[in-house]
């Protein structure tokens, strides 16, 4: 099965692959001028081990959100879009390069107060209001 990419859209994949590794390459270059080739290195691998421990925790992260969402009677979408970022994060640490770290950080800081979408379940009280009332209850027609 051959899959084919439209003229334009190939080349421009292509300039994509091939620009923003050596823009990357470029950054580093430019920190390493100001900062020196040992710091920069430094600063480099401890982007790519916060990003490996940032993978690393979203499963047990994930979990929790969901369980704390459902509890609350809110749907999982804020929980599973919160652990998405996360793991994008996560990922754009562990490439090379400071222009991926300053996005990871900019994902990392995103306000999760603001996150699209965040329906309630229908039928569910609203956060912090309302107790349970035991009782039963009797249809008269």
């Amino acid at each position: 099965m051959k899959v084919r990419i439209h003229g334009g859209l190939a080349w421009l994949a292509l300039i994509i692959a091939v620009a923003i590794p050596a823009l990357e390459m470029v950054g580093i270059y430019q920190v390493a001028q100001e900062l020196g080739w040992g710091l920069t290195l430094l600063c480099l691998v401890a982007a790519g081990w916060a990003g490996v421990a940032l993978i690393r925790a979203q499963p047990r992260e994930l979990s929790a959100r969901l369980g704390l969402a459902l509890a609350r009677g809110e749907t999982p979408f804020a929980a599973i879009w919160s652990s998405g970022r996360r793991l994008l994060a996560g990922v754009l640490l562990i490439l090379p390069g400071f222009g991926s770290d300053v996005l990871a950080i900019l994902l990392l800081i995103w306000p999760s107060t603001s996150t699209p979408l965040r329906p309630k379940v229908s039928g569910s009280a609203p956060r912090g209001e309302g107790e349970v009332i035991e009782g039963e209850f009797r249809r008269e027609d």
